[in-house]
């Protein structure tokens, strides 16, 4: 059986563990209603990935955590501006304990994929950032994050992700409603270890998101905006189910640990 089989097998499995009964299109991994890879409906504004009924999705994969979060000040697919569109987070939720807005990017499957590290022309043109001030600097820090990996195999479109992320960050930073709090951006990532290939696929994204840290926190150091902006780098899902259980409820917890946490192997 090669890895992509072994992905399909583990997935298909985990879904029959809380699911009877299911119908799926042609190529056996994607639902027909994709509303049933979730653990409850989401409400009728909610925005689906184009994958969302793929039993990989990392979309549902971050609902099914954190859908049971009683917290008004929350929300899937937060966005925040960039340059003419928005770059979303998976989940956002204000913890008004700290003073802080804490953004998870999740990520499943897609860190078996290998490519490179590419952005589009606008990023390296300073008339179309908001924030000038900042343009020329997050430019080089572009630049500087493109050739620390270069020639490495590694999930590059997480780590580009991440970049639009950061720079949507630094756009909302100062409006009135985030002015006064701290923003926290973690990468939260499947890590159930069930074939060797995966655990070295998880090893080297870990690794990758271990290097832009680096990146990130010397660029963060060189505006001082350390106190403002944290990124915290890679977040083991299932150490956190496990700490914030209470947070996400009983139902929420059983339903990722059967679905996809099923023989576990860290």
């Amino acid at each position: 059986m090669n890895y992509q089989d072994e992905i399909k097998q583990f997935v298909i499995k985990g879904y029959k563990n809380v699911h009877k009964s299911y119908l799926t299109k042609a190529n056996g991994i994607e639902l027909i209603n994709r509303e049933e890879n979730f653990i409850t409906i989401p409400q009728s504004d909610f925005k689906y990935h184009k994958r969302a009924g793929s039993f990989k999705s990392s979309q549902a994969f971050a609902y099914n955590i954190f859908s049971g979060i009683q917290n008004r000040n929350s929300k899937f697919e937060f966005p925040m501006p960039v340059f003419t569109s928005d770059a979303k987070i998976d989940f956002m939720m204000e913890n008004v304990e700290s003073n802080t807005i804490e953004l998870y990017e999740v990520k499943a499957f897609e860190i078996v994929d290998n490519d490179n590290i590419e952005f589009v022309d606008k990023y390296y043109k300073l008339d179309k950032y908001r924030n000038q001030e900042l343009a020329q600097d997050f430019i080089f820090f572009l630049n500087k994050t493109v050739q620390n990996f270069e020639g490495k195999i590694i999930y590059g479109g997480g780590i580009k992700q991440l970049c639009s992320h950061l720079l949507g960050i630094l756009n909302i930073m100062n409006n009135k409603e985030y002015q006064s709090k701290k923003i926290k951006l973690f990468s939260l990532c499947f890590d159930n270890c069930f074939t060797s290939e995966f655990r070295e696929d998880l090893e080297s994204y870990r690794n990758a998101i271990k290097e832009f840290k680096v990146l990130v926190d010397e660029f963060l150091f060189k505006y001082n905006l350390q106190s403002r902006i944290e990124y915290y780098g890679f977040l083991s899902a299932y150490e956190y189910i496990n700490k914030k259980r209470k947070l996400i409820g009983e139902e929420n917890y059983n339903y990722v640990l059967k679905r996809y946490y099923y023989k576990y192997q860290g």
